[in-house]
């Protein structure tokens, strides 16, 4: 077992990994981390987010009442997530009755059975949730975006599926899938909270240790290699203004530039008001209501991209500004001074997220899985406080250079 500071990491027999964390908190949270999303799902669309909808429907032990009633009945919150490579799991409970999480936890992952009657009710959820994301052009253009950016590779699957796809979902695909790949090498589970964590390590002992069976699946993912080719795309949605996605290829979660990457990324379009974008093309000349930069990264490639919605008549000066402003980080950077600057902010902005004990959760099994490692704040400060100008600028040529931009509008 390994302890730095207040993080422990170790491994069950099985291939569990485990990340624990001591927090001084009333509350306890836990999480399961797998490693499966839409990019699993093999062409069965939308698979592995019907998987996390549905996993709650009943178990071999307890229906879907009871395991809610488990943790609901002592106030305690249950909630999921799926992304492109990965599903989570969370709990949040007080810390009198964090055995219950581990309990159900460990029944939906190990012991899901998918009632036929459940899932069919479950199915007509997630169509009306597709129905209910395609009436958000400022939320589906990202999505179609990606679409086009990974076309010939399962990263380019939208996560819902398809109103088609989940219609025709049947009760043996969802379990073909559970069977492959909630597996326990496939797994972390996640804790932040304020028991001791020995005994912490006692219950996830007890509970996630089981085996499937000797047999590891790997399961083989298609791995991205970027195109040359850029597009630049207008799609008439009859929406009441444009909505623009600007947007590169981007390092990878494993790649020395992703600290650099994320902090650009923070400049541009983070959340503050001093975004320059939002000062280039808001403040200072009132050309749009909402802008915002983003940067996802995936195992083998990611993506840089910046929104923004307008009257289609300013979206040609909307660029215009935007790649003006890209040429200049391009060619000169940012002073010393600025660049502590932005790095005292980002900084800030971690101190505050390392203090929501959920996110926290999250974040320590995502570190775990990807680099078998939990960094520190400390040691995230250490890393952020040595990039360069030289750095950000090798960056901005990456994912900020016309030569590398796609385009689309919706109209």
């Amino acid at each position: 077992m390994e302890q730095k500071e207040k993080n422990i990491t170790f491994e069950l027999e099985n291939g569990v990994k485990v990340v624990l964390c001591s927090a001084d908190s009333s509350a306890s949270y836990v999480g399961l981390f797998v490693a499966s999303g839409s990019r699993d799902d093999n062409g069965n669309l939308g698979v592995a987010h019907l998987i996390e909808h549905a996993i709650f429907k009943g178990t071999m032990k307890h229906s879907y009442l009871e395991l809610m009633d488990e943790i609901e009945s002592v106030g305690g919150e249950m909630n999921a997530y799926t992304s492109k490579e990965e599903t989570c799991y969370q709990v949040s409970i007080a810390n009198e009755y964090v055995e219950r999480a581990f309990s159900v936890l460990s029944e939906i992952f190990f012991e899901s059975v998918f009632p036929e009657r459940e899932l069919k009710k479950e199915k007509s959820v997630v169509v009306d949730e597709i129905v209910s994301y395609e009436d958000v052009p400022s939320e589906m253009i990202y999505d179609d975006f990606e679409e086009r950016l990974f076309e010939g590779n399962s990263l380019a699957s939208n996560i819902l599926g398809t109103k088609k796809s989940v219609r025709g979902m049947k009760r043996g695909d969802l379990l073909a899938s559970y069977r492959e790949l909630y597996r326990p090498e496939r797994l972390v589970v996640s804790y932040v909270g304020g028991e001791n964590l020995d005994d912490i390590r006692c219950l996830i002992e007890k509970y996630f240790s089981y085996s499937t069976d000797n047999q590891k699946i790997t399961c083989s993912r298609l791995e991205f290699v970027p195109r040359g080719t850029l597009f630049e795309t207008v799609k008439n949605k009859k929406t009441h203004q444009a909505h623009c996605v600007l947007g590169a290829y981007a390092p990878a979660i494993t790649s020395d530039l992703k600290y650099a990457t994320s902090l650009l990324t923070n400049i541009l379009g983070g959340m503050s008001f001093s975004a320059l974008l939002n000062l280039r093309l808001r403040e200072e000349r009132g050309l749009t209501y909402n802008i915002e930069a983003n940067y996802t990264a995936y195992s083998d490639v990611g993506v840089f991209a910046v929104y923004f919605g307008t009257d289609y008549s300013k979206v040609p000066l909307c660029k215009k500004v935007i790649c003006e402003l890209f040429e200049e980080i391009i060619r000169d950077g940012f002073s010393g001074e600025k660049l502590f600057a932005y790095k005292q902010q980002i900084l800030g902005q971690l101190a505050i997220s390392d203090d929501n004990y959920m996110s926290l959760m999250v974040n320590n099994a995502k570190s775990l899985w990807w680099y078998n490692h939990v960094d520190t704040i400390e040691e995230i400060s250490e890393k952020i406080n040595a990039i360069s100008n030289e750095t950000i600028k090798k960056v901005a040529q990456m994912i900020l250079s016309p030569n590398n931009l796609n385009v689309l509008i919706y109209k």
